[in-house]
């Protein structure tokens, strides 16, 4: 789960009947959705911000307002585990630009992943897609034939920009 703090977990050991405390874990984050799930192979897939530098301020968030400036979300990256999730030895860099947020992502039967994210979502308005191949990110970088980053889905143009 979320958490200004970075990503909490909870367990269910009982069919999601009923789950342990929240607490944090130890992966990281800058209070910003991220998206994991299991690849076909058995290993982890996670999409998430990745060595940002600032951690948020929570009294500064909620001074701000309804229209929040939240701290690096930046360097968007797909990483795997192969130790379900003890260790992330394995990264992509997806995009690294500010105020990048928002993935998700599918594996789809073609062997490709399929992730999407939104760039500055007051000012650019854009949505973003990612076509890599789990190969792609345990090598660091794109080589599948059909791999490509930063492919632009949608951009909004129906309001000026917010400054």
């Amino acid at each position: 789960m979320r958490t200004f703090e970075g990503i909490g977990e909870i367990f269910s050991f009982d069919e999601e009947y009923t789950w342990t405390p929240g607490r944090k874990s130890h992966i990281d984050g800058p209070c910003s959705r991220f998206f994991i799930n299991r690849l076909k192979s058995g290993r982890l897939l996670t999409i998430n911000h990745h060595q940002f530098h600032e951690r948020i301020d929570l009294d500064d968030i909620m001074n701000q307002g309804n229209v929040k400036s939240w701290k690096e979300r930046s360097h968007l990256t797909a990483m795997i585990s192969e130790d379900d999730k003890a260790t992330w030895p394995y990264t992509l860099l997806l995009d690294e630009r500010d105020e990048v947020s928002c993935p998700d992502a599918k594996e789809a039967a073609d062997g490709y992943i399929y992730g999407t994210y939104d760039h500055q979502r007051v000012t650019q308005r854009e949505i973003l897609m990612a076509r890599l191949t789990e190969s792609d990110i345990l090598e660091g970088k794109i080589t599948s034939s059909k791999g490509q980053l930063r492919i632009l889905v949608n951009k909004a143009l129906g309001q000026p920009d917010i400054h």
